[in-house]
């Protein structure tokens, strides 16, 4: 490995607590409701990327030197390429793309990736590699973790790669992103520490067969609308059961960050305020959001699975819903094959769809989990050959590809005109892409990795209060996650 010297100890705390957290939930594209295509997109050549206009022949490099490097200087440079992808199919897709890069590209670069989830602790590995000035020259991370590296010094700023006339976006590029993911994408509104490469969504799971049943015509389209099903769900299941302790509810409720922020989003709420750099957890809409979970539990509505100390907490979820002792439960959309209902009177398993997150009527959200790319700084040719890779993975084309290997969703509109075939051969993975479009990103900032525990661990405390106490124990949040927020910045 090249060893790349940089002083970060005081970042590692923040940014590698939970590093191989969001890697254990990936999952393979034949797992039960995702199905490969047999065959996969063909990716474009790499150096159509970096054609400058559409007169410009696309299967040859470009005469301009970009960055003001010349091409000449690019060849022979190999890059390592760390991912965290500890399962089969994305694995073997991501190096799959990898070599095919390496095959086309004219520039004589060359990609070594390096899958980190192999390790038996993966966090222990990056750490010490980390502690040891050992780093990447290109990355494949959670969003979260992209900001507190670019605020210790260890990544570069990619807006000058987007912006450069030679290698960088034209303007049906930067409008090709989903606009509420890409906008917010950035620190400090111009700085933009990493790039989208794919994304999976936090929805609400919805049984829609018994909803039928309950005599529901339609799906929910408002907080209201929805309450009033998961109430008639939770009544159904109390005239079954003589048990009232049983873990049951017409709504179960996780006290995960990505669920409550859905929330917060589709209550028309913010979480941390642009402008001014502070969380906001005691705003009109955040108390909206406390007040009806509090209504829920009190009107035998809705039900919370606590986290701790039950690791099994999650499969208790998927397992309710499966059985009918929930209507609606909320998780993330790469989680979907972990739904094998129970055959219903008529001998078939119920029907079930994903929802996003509900509010006001008309206000929809989900909160969008992305995958992004990132460029660690080195030399200018280094950092030169690693944008361009980055560039080509995040293509339509390569994004394409990779949904077959992961059943992971696009952070790029035209992709979907490419896996016509994929969205026919799985039916209810394609249903989530009509939810993208409500798509929100988390707090691009180094302090949300561990402001967004303490969410989770206040909106579980408020899920047992009263009405009464729900602005204390806001305000104790905001005092909470301004310590936390002066704590990442230290």
């Amino acid at each position: 490995m090249k060893r790349k010297k940089i002083n970060i100890l005081l970042v590692l705390q923040l940014t590698l607590l939970v590093i191989i957290a969001a890697a254990c939930e990936f999952f393979k594209a034949d797992q039960q409701g995702i199905s490969p295509t047999t065959s996969l997109i063909n990716t474009i050549h790499p150096a159509t990327l970096t054609a400058i206009s559409a007169s410009a022949d696309p299967s040859a490099t470009p005469d301009l030197d970009p960055m003001g490097i010349p091409w000449s200087k690019l060849k022979g440079i190999e890059l390592e390429f760390w991912y965290v992808w500890d399962l089969d199919e994305p694995g073997e897709g991501i190096n799959a793309i990898v070599d095919k890069f390496n095959l086309e590209n004219d520039w004589g670069v060359r990609v070594k990736a390096i899958d980190q989830g192999l390790t038996i602790d993966p966090m222990d590995t990056i750490e010490i590699a980390f502690q040891e000035g050992v780093f990447p020259d290109v990355m494949i991370s959670d969003a979260v973790y992209i900001a507190g590296w670019y605020r210790a010094g260890l990544t570069a700023d990619l807006s000058n790669f987007m912006n450069d006339p030679t290698v960088g976006f034209p303007d049906a590029v930067w409008n090709d992103f989903y606009p509420s993911i890409f906008e917010s994408f950035t620190l400090d509104g111009d700085i933009r520490p990493g790039i989208p490469f794919t994304q999976t969504i936090q929805v609400l799971y919805y049984n829609q067969t018994w909803a039928g049943e309950l005599g529901f015509s339609s799906q929910p389209g408002s907080y209201e609308e929805l309450k009033d099903q998961v109430c008639a769900a939770s009544a159904a299941i109390r005239e079954g059961t003589e048990n009232t302790e049983e873990l049951a509810g017409g709504l179960l409720m996780y006290p995960d960050a990505a669920n409550i922020t859905s929330w917060i989003y589709a209550y028309d709420g913010i979480i941390l305020e642009p402008g001014d750099g502070y969380y906001d957890f005691s705003s009109l809409e955040v108390y909206n959001v406390a007040l009806d979970w509090i209504k829920l539990r009190q009107d035998g509505c809705g039900y919370m699975i606590s986290g701790y100390p039950n690791p099994i907490a999650r499969e208790t979820e998927f397992e309710k819903f499966n059985q009918r002792d929930a209507l609606i439960i909320m998780n993330s959309s790469q989680n979907m094959n972990q739904i094998n209902m129970n055959a219903n009177q008529t001998g078939r398993p119920d029907d079930w769809i994903m929802l996003p997150f509900l509010g006001l009527p008309g206000s929809k959200a989900v909160t969008a989990n992305i995958q992004s790319g990132v460029i660690f700084n080195t030399s200018p040719e280094e950092e030169l050959a690693a944008w361009l890779f980055l560039k080509y993975l995040t293509s339509p084309e390569v994004q394409a590809e990779w949904i077959q290997y992961s059943g992971y969703y696009p952070t790029r509109k035209n992709t979907l005109y490419l896996i016509r075939d994929f969205r026919t051969d799985n039916p209810r993975w394609a249903q989530g892409l009509n939810l993208l479009k409500y798509g929100q990103a988390d707090p691009l900032h180094p302090s949300w990795e561990i402001v967004r525990q303490a969410v989770g661990d206040a909106f579980e405390d408020l899920f047992e209060k009263n009405p009464g106490e729900i602005t204390k124990l806001l305000r104790m949040l905001d005092q909470t996650a301004a310590e936390l927020l002066e704590y990442s910045q230290e």
